[in-house]
């Protein structure tokens, strides 16, 4: 099933709270026949296994990849209201922050070409990334398939790589399109009821439920060789092949987790960064998309690339740090994907802080792990570990949109040239407008100070503008208003001459 959903929610918090239950001992677990079913009926039976109590189940596609209840007897479906039903709040996009613990999907995607997958769209904007982070931190998971937004070249003129501008682990996105969401939704519901009781409690409380059931999922991956490779990118790709799914050792490392060996868990804050660029002036776009910041604090920090200025610097702080068996933990800031030569990460010596500086990546990458896959994307992840556990991932992304081809001068760093309307330019709708020009930029021979830039255009002549992004003219210099046609999704230029 194809929608293309683009209002992002409001967050807000539902406050119709259902009531705790207590799950009859006869009633299974599960009624799966197979080995891991087996498994979790005998843990349940002996005790050492919590169960579904007060989980429930959130299905948002109207049952078209609806997880089969009839597999685990003691999950409910999430209650709606007849009033919230007739206003659809039981479809699409979640909207509202619920007061349950909830294992969520909705197999609802747009193309890439003209909408995007769900993901795609929380992670666009500032507000869709906070909406996530409070979900992840309130015993909310959601799972979505990516459709057509992480997919290599192919034959039909679909696949444009990974076209995520953040990594995150606020949600699970699948590989494929409608029903592939449907492993991910097995396994984490029998990850889910394989704690004991006691953790279970402990991780429903602090809120922790799901950031730890990432770590679990993430560690049991089919692809790691070694349990090392849970610091490199092929633990942590945009979204997820079920093939490398391990749902019994999800389940055994949950069932063995105890009090004393929950995966530490902190977040990220940006305490510095580098100024912010101007629109109209170091960049070009409509209202509304005057930031390069995603995300400054949280599981996730992001950035897009919108300036023209080579280098991007952040000074990222850990935050709600943890102590790690007894001791202050030690942090590792790890590369995940992107070329090296373009990023350096200066811990400090408490290690509670990290310089980090990126430059423009120009060109896609290869994606750890995901044949004929490429990224525009530079990804770093920040970990911890107590004993013999790491702890769930925290990232920092920088996007570079797919839709410029930037030239910079390799000795200055200046940037000498970009175009827009490039043949094959991918236009990302969640993130920017369609420009169908190419600038020049010019700069005093003598200062190297910019003077101005150059912009053409096919079938108009050349127009030139001042350093502060006024066109110049016959009559002097005046002021561009740039705004989106929301028919074409085409930037416009409006002069004030």
């Amino acid at each position: 099933m194809s929608l293309f959903l683009w209002t992002i929610p409001v967050l807000s918090l539902c406050l119709t709270v259902s009531s705790a239950r207590a799950i009859d001992p006869a009633v299974p677990v599960t009624s799966r026949t197979d080995p891991a079913g087996r498994l979790l009926q005998k843990w349940f039976d002996e005790g050492s296994a919590a169960g579904h109590v007060d989980d429930y189940y959130d299905n948002r596609d109207k049952g078209h990849s609806a997880l089969d209840l009839s597999l685990y007897p003691q999950l409910r479906a999430l209650p709606y209201t007849a009033v919230e039903k007739a206003a659809g709040a039981d479809y699409g996009m979640p909207r509202s922050i619920r007061p349950e613990t909830v294992l969520g999907n909705a197999s609802l995607s747009g193309s890439a070409l003209n909408g995007a997958s769900i993901p795609r769209i929380f992670y666009s904007t500032p507000e869709g990334l906070a909406f996530l982070s409070s979900q992840y931190l309130g015993n909310q998971l959601y799972i979505f398939p990516e459709h057509q937004d992480h997919d290599p070249p192919a034959a039909d003129g679909t696949g444009f790589g990974d076209l995520y501008p953040v990594n995150s682990p606020y949600l699970l996105i699948s590989q494929g399109s409608s029903g592939s969401d449907q492993p991910f939704l097995n396994a984490v519901a029998m990850t889910m009821a394989s704690f004991s009781p006691d953790v279970k409690n402990a991780l429903r409380e602090r809120k922790l439920l799901f950031p730890v059931i990432q770590q679990i999922l993430r560690s049991s991956l089919k692809t790691l060789i070694d349990p090392d490779d849970y610091l490199t990118g092929i633990a942590h790709p945009s979204a997820f092949d079920a093939a490398t799914l391990d749902e019994e050792k999800m389940m055994r490392l949950a069932h063995a987790m105890t009090l004393e060996t929950l995966p530490p868990v902190f977040r990220l804050e940006v305490i510095a960064g580098s100024p912010a660029p101007r629109r109209g002036i170091d960049f070009f776009e409509s209202p509304g998309r005057e930031r390069e910041s995603l995300a400054d604090q949280g599981m996730v920090v992001g950035r897009v690339f919108r300036g023209m200025a080579r280098e991007r610097h952040l000074t990222v702080r850990v935050a709600g740090s943890p102590e790690t068996g007894g001791k202050a933990p030690v942090y590792q800031w790890k590369l995940l994907r992107g070329d090296p030569a373009l990023v350096t990460i200066t811990p400090s010596a408490s290690t509670f802080e990290a310089e980090i500086t990126v430059k423009y990546q120009d060109r896609p990458q290869p994606v750890p792990g995901a044949a004929g896959l490429t990224s525009r994307r530079i990804d770093i992840g920040v970990f911890t570990r107590d004993r013999d556990r790491y702890s769930p991932p925290a990232f920092i992304s920088f996007y570079a949109l797919p839709s410029e081809k930037r030239r910079y001068d390799t000795k200055t760093d200046h940037i000498l040239e970009v175009d827009y309307a490039f043949s094959g330019a991918f236009v990302d709708v969640t993130l920017t407008s369609g420009k169908a020009w190419r600038d020049t930029y010019l700069y005093d021979e003598r200062s190297g100070l910019l003077t101005g830039w150059r912009r053409e255009e096919t079938g108009k002549p050349p127009v030139e503008f001042d350093p502060v992004g006024r066109k110049r003219g016959h009559n002097g210099a005046a002021s561009v208003l740039y705004l989106n046609d929301p028919a074409t999704n085409v930037l416009q230029q409006i002069s004030s001459d």
